[in-house]
């Protein structure tokens, strides 16, 4: 199983290197699964083009069927002796915002109350975040975004969060139709807060030359906090820091339209275990109230 799920990492980061990295395995240990796998089958899996490398038509024809023995085997993983038991592993993928500010309490009390279940956090932006729910890295993945729409994903939203315009206190204009030439505090390209701040400034004629990016929304918020420039941020992830008076919200003339909304999300066919199902049920109540 071990070396199935090599493979399967390896194709996934299509590199040895991030494979291991992943697994948190030796490169030595990743080059020796899949050459076990390799004499096993009697032909090569990958082609290696240099520093490259590239599925062979076999090593497709395997990916098919390991991801459903892999999909067996977590079933095998979760069976339980006694039917009140919940056991085996769960892996969320939250954006920042959303594990500060919502679901910190809710892991505290899965871990507290499920204590066989292993559990893994990654944090990233809500783009990645559900691309690795298509590649199966990913159980579950809790955005905060426009509503998704998309085909291969159940999705369910839990609840409205408000976006605002913010600055420094010290900041002379007062609403965002003033801003052209300020300095624009944005996020990662491959953010969805970033897109949808990019359209909402071009649709106001606002340009975007002058900007500053970053990977992080505390490093954001301490930035709009110095004065250093003006952003898009979820109102929860600033309430302090404008409680305080260390932030302003800039007025906008489309302020009802300035909404995102928390959700979650995994595969439609991915198979829910009574680990998976007790975290959506327990996240679903904390986010509804």
């Amino acid at each position: 199983m071990r070396q199935f799920q090599t493979f399967k990492s390896v194709v996934e980061q299509n590199s040895f290197t991030k494979a291991a990295q992943v697994l948190q395995y030796s490169q030595a240990t990743i080059t020796s699964h899949i050459q076990q796998l390799e004499d096993e089958i009697g032909m090569p899996l990958f082609d290696r083009l240099g520093k490259k490398i590239q599925l062979t038509s076999v090593g497709h024809e395997l990916y098919g069927y390991v991801l459903e023995l892999l999909s067996s085997y977590e079933k095998i993983r979760h069976i339980s002796s006694d039917e009140h038991t919940v056991r085996g592993e769960l892996r969320i993928g939250a954006s920042e915002t959303m594990t500060v500010f919502k679901l910190a309490p809710v892991l505290a009390a899965y871990k507290n109350r499920y204590p066989e279940v292993t559990v893994s956090l990654l944090n990233d932006n809500c783009i990645p975040l559900r691309e690795r729910l298509h590649t199966g890295e990913l159980d579950i993945a809790i955005t905060l975004e426009p509503v998704v729409d998309d085909p291969q994903l159940s999705t369910e939203v839990c609840s409205e969060e408000r976006l605002v315009f913010v600055g420094g206190n010290q900041l002379a204009i007062r609403s965002i139709e003033e801003a052209d030439g300020e300095c624009i505090i944005f996020s990662e390209k491959n953010c969805s807060l970033r897109r949808f701040f990019e359209q909402v400034l071009v649709e106001k004629g606002i340009r975007t030359q002058n900007h500053l990016e970053f990977t992080s929304m505390e490093a954001m918020k301490q930035c709009v906090a110095s004065g250093l420039g003006i952003s898009l941020m979820p109102y929860i992830s600033v309430e302090a820091l404008l409680q305080d008076g260390r932030m302003k919200i800039i007025e906008s003339a489309d302020d009802e339209h300035l909404m995102f909304f928390a959700q979650i999300s995994y595969h439609k066919n991915k198979w829910l275990s009574k680990a998976h199902q007790k975290f959506i049920e327990m996240l679903l109540g904390h986010l509804h109230v």
